[in-house]
C-alpha cells in the first residue's frame, strides 16, 4: 500500500464529516512517525491555503473543522494522563495558536477571518475542564479584541464567538463581557448582535442589555433575545415591571415570528418555572394595573390547548361552579372571566364546555349581589381596588350568559338597576352595567330614557326627612294637653259621683264629653311627635356628578341617533353644562366629553358649542385640554371645517383667537406663515369663513409647540386625521408634521413618533393628489432644516435622511404598487416637476453648502422615460448647473445625472421609433388588404390564384420583421440598464466573494438551522430596518445599497484552487447522508458551556475593553509588529500557483 501523506488527510477530510474521526487516526500515525518541525512545515503549508479563500466553501469549512479536532484531540489524550504538569505537552496546538494569533491582523481579509474562526473552533473543541494559560488567555483576549474592531462584520462575528467560552460571568470586571456589552449596543450590524446574545453569559449586569435587544430593529434579533430569556433567564430574576415589558412587547410584535417565539418558548417557560400554574403567573404580572396584558396572555395560552383540557384543570369551582368568595382573587376572577369568553368564542363546541364552568343566570346574579353586599363596607383603599376589579370581571362574565331564559333576563336588569342607583357602586363599574344593560334594551329610545330615569334617581334620591317643632309651639301644645289632662280628671270624679246617685242620663253626658276629651288628647300628643316626610334631595357631591357623567357618556357612545332628543336637551341644560362650571376638575373633564359626544350628534350644538371648546383647549387644565382637543378634531372630522368656518355669530371671539394666533406665531422662529394654511377645503367664498378657517387650524398648529406631551401628542394626531381624510389641504402643515416627527425633542415621545411614522406613508400613496402635497412641502422642509440656527434642536437631523424619505413618499412605483395599478408608471411623475424645481433651486445658490444634498437628491429622483419636454428641459439645466457648480463633489453627481437624462432620452427615441415602425406596417397591411379586395370584384378565379402569393409574402415578411422591431425596441433599454447597475454596483460587484461569505456569516451560530452551502438572505444586507418607513430614517452602509451584487460574478480562472473543488462532485452522492451531520457540527442549538479555566502563571495584569477602544492607530501597529505580524513580502508564500492539481 502507498504511503498515506499529510496531503492526502487534507484531501480526504473535505470530502465528508464522517471520516475524520478515522483521519485523525491516521494523520496522528504520520504525526509519531516524523519530527515536530517536519510535520509542522507540511502541516501548516496546507493549512496557509484553507485561510486564504474568503468564501464559505463546504470543502473548506470541513477541512478547518478537521484541523481543530486534530489539533484538540492531543489535549483530550494527553491531559487524561498527565494534567499535573505546568508545561503544556501539545506542542502542535501551542504552536498552531501561536501562528493564528501572529496572523490574525493579516492585510488579507480571508486570513483575519479564518484565524477568528479557527480559534473559535479550536476553543469550542477543547474539554469541559479545559484549562489555558493566563498569558496564552491575554493573547487571545487582546488579538480578539482587535478583531471585533475589524470592519467586517464576518470577522467581528467569528471574534465574538470564540471569546465565548473565555467570559467569566462572576467577575464583574471581566473584559470580555464588557466588550459584549459594547457590541451588543452599538455594532451596526444585526448578525454581530445576534451572535452576542447567542454567546453572552445571563447575569445582572447583562440582563439590562439583553432586554433592550427585544425592542431591536431587526427581526432575528428580537427573536433571539426572547429565546436567550426563554432558556437562560428565570422569571423570578425580572422585575414585575420588565416581565410586563417584555410580555408585552413579545405578544404585540409585528412580526410572526417573534410572536409565536413568545408564546411557544418564553410564555410556555415561565408556566414551567410557576410549576405549570397560570394562576401563580399572574401573580407576577400585577394584573390589575396591566389588564390588556394579561388578558393577552391568557388568550394566547387558552389557543394552544384543547377545551375539555382546560375545563379540566380548572378545579377551583364548587358544586354550585363557583369560586368560593374566601378564595375569590383578581387573578382567579380574571382567569375564569377569560376562559368563559374563549368557550364562549369557540362557538357550538364550547357551549356544552361552557355549561360545566357557569352557573345560571339568575344563580350567577345572586352570586355577584352577595360579593358585592359583602364588600360595601370595606374600608381599606388596596382592599376595595381589589374588590372593584373582582367585581369588574364578574359583570363582564355576565356577558356570555343566556339570556333567552327569561327569569335570568329579568334578574340581570334587575342586578344592574339596584347596581348603578346604588350610591356604594362607584364609576368605574359604570361601563360594564351599561354594557349588560344594552344587551337587555334593544330599543335607542328606551334605553335613554331608562338610563335618565336612573341618573335622576342617583341625582335626586328619595330621602326620609323629620320635622320637629318649634319650642313656642311645642309649649302651647303641652299647655292645651294639661288643660286636657285635668278636665279629663274631673269629668272621670263627676262621673263616678253620677253613678253612685244613679243619674245614669248625666253620666252618659259625662262620658261623652270624656271620650270626647280623650280624642283631643291624642291629637295633641300627636301633634308634640316630629314629623317625617319622603323628599327629593339633589346631590352635587364630585361622585355623584362623575357617576352621572359617566353615564351619560357610555350611553351617548352606545346609541346612533340623528338628532337630539327633547330628553338629551334637558340633560344638557340641567346636568351636563352644569357640570362643565364645576370646580372639581374630574367633573369637567368627563362633562367636556359627554358635550362633545351630543355635539357629535347635532351640527348645529356643535356650532354653538365650538367657541366653548376652544376656550377650554386654551386655559384649563392639561387632561381637560386634551380631551377638548379631541372633541374639536372629532367635530372637525365628522362634520368639515367649512361648517365652523360659516358661524357669524363668533366674529369676536374670532378676532380674539386671531390675536393669539398671531401672537404664537410671533414667538416661532422655525414656523412658516400659518395664515395660509388651509389652501383648499372651504366652500364658502367669504372672506370671514376663510379667516375663520384658517384661525382655528393656525391655533391647532400653535399646539405642536406646546410644552405639554399630551397635548402637542393629541394635536399632531388630529391634524393627521385632517390631512388624510381631506378635511385640510395645508402642505405647510404637512411639513410642520414632517419637522415635528424629526424634531430630536419629541424622541421620548413614542405615541408622537408612531403615530406620524405610520400616517406619512398611508397619506402619500392613497393618491396622486396627496403626493402633490408631499411635493409641495418637499423644498420649504429642507429649507427649514437648512436655515435651522445651531441652538436650534432641527440642526442635529440628518438632511440627508430627510430628503431620502420625501423622494420615497413621492415615488409613483410606490403609488402604484399601493393602488395596484401598473400604468400610471408611464406617466409624468412628480418626480419630473421635482427634478426642475432642485435644479433650479441649485442655480440660485449654486455655492451654497446645500447643494451637495440637492444634488444627491437629484440622481435619487426616477424619472419618467417617456417625458420628452421635460427631460430636455432637465438636460439644458443639468449643462448650467455643470457650468456653475465648482465644487468637485457635486461636479461628479451633476455629471452623473447629466448621463442619466441622456441615457433616458436615447430610450424615449427608441421606442418612438419602434412604434412608428409598427404603425408603417399596420398601414401597408390595411392598404394591400383594400387592393387586393378591390381585385377579388373584378375576377374571383384570377383573385384567388394571384392574391395567393402576395397575402403570404405579406405574411411572412411580417413574422420576419416582427422580432427585428422587438429587438430595436429592447436593446438599448437593456443596454443602458446594464451600464445604470454597473455604475452603481461598481464597489459592490468588487467584493462579491466578501458577500458570499457575508450572507453566510451565521452559520455557525447556535440555534441557526442554516446549511453550510445555503445563502441566508438577512445577513446579504446591512442592517437595514424592517419597515421601508424605517429604512429612510436609518443611514444605509454601502452593504445595504447592492442587493443584485451575486449577479456579477468572477471570471473563472484555472487556478488551483477552481481544481480542488473536484473533491465536491466526488462526494455527490454522500451529500444526503452528511447534510445532517453538517448541520451538527455547524448549524445545531449549543448550550452555554462550562468557561474555559485559565492557569495563572504570571502577574500580568489584564487589559480592559475600554482601554483598547481608546488605543490610536500607532499604538496597536507597534504592539501587533511585536507579536510578530508578518509583513507584506511574506504573502508571497500564500500564492495559489504553487499549489499542484492533486491538492
Amino acid at each position: 500500500m502507498p504511503q498515506v501523506t499529510v496531503r492526502d488527510v487534507f484531501t480526504e477530510c473535505q470530502t465528508g464529516l464522517a471520516s475524520h474521526g478515522r483521519l485523525i487516526k491516521t494523520l496522528k500515525k504520520i504525526y509519531d512517525g516524523m519530527t515536530f518541525e517536519e510535520f509542522w512545515e507540511q502541516f501548516l503549508h496546507h493549512l496557509k491555503y484553507l485561510m486564504i479563500i474568503f468564501k464559505r466553501e463546504p470543502a473548506i469549512e470541513r477541512s478547518m473543522e478537521f484541523v481543530a479536532k486534530f489539533a484538540t484531540s492531543f489535549s483530550s489524550t494527553e491531559s487524561q494522563s498527565d494534567s499535573a504538569t505546568e508545561e503544556p505537552e501539545n506542542k502542535l496546538l501551542e504552536k498552531l495558536i501561536d501562528f493564528i494569533l501572529q496572523s490574525h491582523n493579516a492585510r488579507d481579509r480571508a486570513v483575519r477571518f479564518r484565524s477568528c474562526q479557527l480559534v473559535n473552533k479550536l476553543l469550542n473543541n477543547m474539554g469541559e475542564d479545559a484549562q489555558i494559560d493566563e498569558d496564552l488567555f491575554e493573547k487571545i483576549f487582546d488579538s480578539m479584541l482587535q478583531r471585533l474592531r475589524d470592519k467586517f462584520p464576518i470577522v467581528r462575528l467569528q471574534a465574538v464567538l470564540s471569546m465565548s467560552r473565555l467570559q467569566d460571568p462572576s467577575d464583574d470586571d471581566c473584559p470580555i463581557i464588557k466588550a459584549y456589552l459594547f457590541l451588543i449596543e452599538c455594532d451596526p450590524t444585526h448578525d454581530v448582535r445576534r451572535a452576542v446574545l447567542q454567546c453572552i453569559a445571563a447575569s445582572t449586569k447583562t440582563l439590562p442589555a439583553i432586554l433592550e435587544r427585544t425592542r431591536d430593529v431587526k427581526e432575528v434579533v428580537r427573536k433571539t433575545a426572547y429565546e436567550f430569556l426563554a432558556e437562560k433567564v428565570h422569571i423570578h430574576a425580572l422585575t414585575i415591571a420588565q416581565r410586563v415589558e417584555v410580555l408585552r412587547g413579545g405578544l404585540k410584535d409585528r412580526a410572526v415570528a417573534v410572536k409565536d417565539t413568545c408564546v411557544s418558548k418564553l410564555l410556555q417557560a415561565w408556566l414551567r418555572q410557576c410549576e405549570g400554574s397560570m394562576l401563580e403567573l399572574l401573580k407576577g404580572l400585577d394584573v390589575e394595573n396591566e389588564l390588556e396584558t394579561s388578558e393577552l396572555a391568557l388568550v394566547t395560552s387558552f389557543k394552544k390547548v384543547p377545551a375539555d383540557e382546560l375545563v379540566q384543570n380548572f378545579n377551583i369551582l364548587n358544586e354550585k361552579l363557583v369560586i368560593e368568595l374566601d378564595q375569590l382573587t383578581c387573578e382567579s376572577a380574571l382567569y375564569w372571566q377569560s376562559l368563559c369568553k374563549h368557550l364562549k368564542s369557540l362557538g357550538d363546541v364550547g357551549e356544552e364546555h361552557l355549561e360545566k364552568v357557569m352557573p345560571a343566570g339568575a344563580a350567577f346574579c345572586d352570586y355577584v349581589q352577595s360579593f358585592i353586599d359583602s364588600t360595601a363596607k370595606e374600608e381599606n383603599v388596596e382592599k376595595q381596588v381589589m374588590n372593584e376589579f373582582i367585581s369588574q370581571q364578574l359583570l363582564e362574565m355576565a356577558g356570555v350568559l343566556d339570556l333567552s331564559d327569561e327569569v335570568g333576563r329579568k334578574r340581570l336588569g334587575k342586578l344592574v338597576h339596584d347596581f348603578l342607583v346604588s350610591p356604594k357602586v362607584s364609576h368605574t363599574l359604570v361601563k360594564p352595567l351599561l354594557a349588560r344593560l344594552r344587551e337587555l334594551e334593544n330599543s335607542d329610545d328606551q334605553f335613554i330614557n331608562n338610563l335618565v330615569l336612573m341618573i335622576s334617581e342617583i341625582r335626586e334620591p328619595i330621602m326620609v326627612v323629620e320635622q320637629s317643632l318649634g319650642r313656642e309651639e311645642k309649649r302651647l301644645i303641652d299647655l292645651k294637653l294639661a288643660g286636657v289632662r285635668v278636665q279629663l280628671n274631673q269629668l272621670r270624679d263627676e262621673l263616678d259621683d253620677t253613678i253612685q246617685k244613679q243619674e245614669f242620663e248625666r253620666a252618659a253626658e259625662i262620658k261623652a264629653l270624656v271620650t270626647e276629651l280623650e280624642t283631643t288628647k291624642t291629637s295633641l300628643m300627636d301633634q308634640s311627635q316630629p314629623k317625617s316626610q319622603e323628599i327629593r334631595q339633589e346631590r352635587n357631591d364630585p361622585a355623584t356628578l362623575i357617576k352621572c357623567m359617566t353615564i351619560t357618556s357610555e350611553m351617548l357612545a352606545k346609541v346612533a341617533l340623528g338628532e337630539l332628543t327633547p330628553t338629551l336637551q334637558t340633560l344638557i341644560e340641567s346636568s351636563i353644562l352644569p357640570g362643565i362650571q364645576n370646580e372639581d376638575p374630574a367633573v369637567r373633564n368627563i362633562a367636556v366629553k359627554a358635550l362633545g359626544l351630543c355635539c357629535l350628534i347635532s351640527k348645529e350644538t356643535a356650532r354653538s358649542h365650538l367657541v366653548l371648546f376652544m376656550q377650554i383647549s386654551q386655559m384649563d387644565q392639561e387632561s381637560i385640554r386634551v380631551t377638548s382637543l379631541q372633541v374639536i378634531f372629532d367635530l372637525i372630522h365628522t362634520f368639515g371645517i367649512d361648517t365652523f368656518a360659516e358661524m357669524k355669530e363668533t366674529t369676536d371671539d374670532a378676532s380674539s383667537s386671531d390675536k393669539t394666533a398671531e401672537a404664537s406665531n410671533e414667538s416661532q422662529t422655525t414656523d412658516p406663515d400659518t395664515s395660509q394654511l388651509v389652501d383648499a377645503d372651504t366652500t364658502s367664498d367669504t372672506a370671514q369663513a376663510n379667516n375663520m378657517a384658517n384661525n382655528i387650524v393656525s391655533i391647532f398648529t400653535g399646539y405642536l409647540d406646546c410644552e405639554s406631551t399630551d397635548v402637542r401628542t393629541v394635536a399632531a394626531e388630529g391634524l393627521a386625521k385632517l390631512l388624510l381624510s381631506g378635511r385640510v389641504i395645508a402642505p405647510r402643515l404637512l411639513s410642520r408634521l414632517l419637522l415635528l416627527w424629526y424634531n430630536p425633542l419629541t424622541e421620548a415621545d413614542l405615541h408622537l413618533r408612531h403615530c406620524l411614522g405610520t400616517f406619512f406613508p398611508v397619506f402619500a400613496f392613497a393618491g396622486r393628489c396627496n403626493q402633490d402635497l408631499v411635493e409641495q412641502a418637499f423644498l420649504p422642509t429642507l429649507k427649514t432644516l437648512f436655515n435651522a440656527p445651531a441652538s436650534s434642536p432641527l440642526a442635529d437631523v440628518d438632511v440627508n435622511n430627510v430628503s431620502e424619505l420625501l423622494v420615497q413618499l413621492t415615488s409613483n412605483k410606490h403609488l402604484a404598487e399601493n393602488q395596484g395599478n401598473l400604468t400610471d408608471l408611464q406617466e409624468s411623475s412628480n418626480h419630473d416637476s421635482l427634478a426642475v424645481k432642485v435644479c433650479n433651486e441649485i442655480l440660485n445658490e449654486p455655492n451654497s453648502f446645500s447643494v451637495r444634498t440637492l444634488c444627491k437628491i437629484l440622481n435619487m429622483l426616477e424619472l419618467t422615460p417617456g417625458n420628452e419636454s421635460n427631460l430636455k428641459d432637465i438636460q439644458v439645466l443639468a449643462e448650467q448647473m455643470i457650468q456653475e457648480v465648482k465644487d468637485k463633489q457635486c461636479s461628479k453627481a451633476l455629471e452623473k445625472f447629466q448621463k442619466n437624462i441622456q441615457d433616458l432620452l436615447k430610450i424615449d427615441k427608441t421606442n418612438q421609433t419602434s412604434v412608428a415602425t409598427e404603425d408603417n406596417n399596420t398601414h401597408v397591411d390595411v392598404a394591400e388588404k383594400q387592393q387586393n379586395d378591390q381585385e377579388s370584384l373584378v375576377c374571383e378565379g384570377e383573385t384567388q390564384e394571384s392574391n395567393a402569393g402576395p397575402i403570404a409574402a405579406v405574411e411572412v415578411q411580417t413574422h420576419v420583421e416582427a422580432p427585428h422591431l422587438e429587438a430595436t425596441t429592447l436593446n438599448p433599454t437593456l443596454e443602458t440598464t446594464a451600464l445604470t447597475v454597473d455604475e452603481n454596483c461598481a464597489e459592490q460587484t468588487k467584493s462579491a466573494d466578501e458577500e458570499e461569505a457575508y450572507a453566510t456569516a451565521d452559520e455557525e451560530l447556535p440555534g441557526n438551522t442554516t446549511g453550510i452551502g445555503e445563502k441566508s438572505t438577512a445577513g446579504q444586507q446591512g442592517d437595514e430596518p424592517e419597515s421601508a418607513l424605517e429604512e429612510s430614517r436609518k443611514p444605509k452602509t454601502k452593504r445595504g445599497k447592492s442587493t443584485k451584487s451575486s449577479t456579477a460574478k468572477k471570471p473563472a480562472t484555472t487556478t488551483p484552487n477552481t481544481r480542488s473543488r473536484k473533491g465536491k462532485n466526488k462526494t455527490e452522492e454522500h451529500s444526503d447522508r452528511e447534510s445532517d451531520l453538517e448541520n451538527s457540527v455547524f448549524a445545531s442549538p449549543t448550550p452555554m458551556r462550562r468557561p474555559i479555566r485559565k492557569t495563572r502563571q504570571s502577574g500580568k495584569s489584564k487589559i480592559s475593553f475600554r482601554e483598547m477602544l481608546s488605543e490610536d492607530d500607532s499604538q496597536s501597529e507597534s504592539e501587533t509588529a511585536s507579536k510578530g505580524r508578518p509583513r507584506r513580502t511574506t504573502r508571497s508564500t500564500l500564492a495559489l500557483s504553487d499549489v499542484d492539481n492533486t491538492a
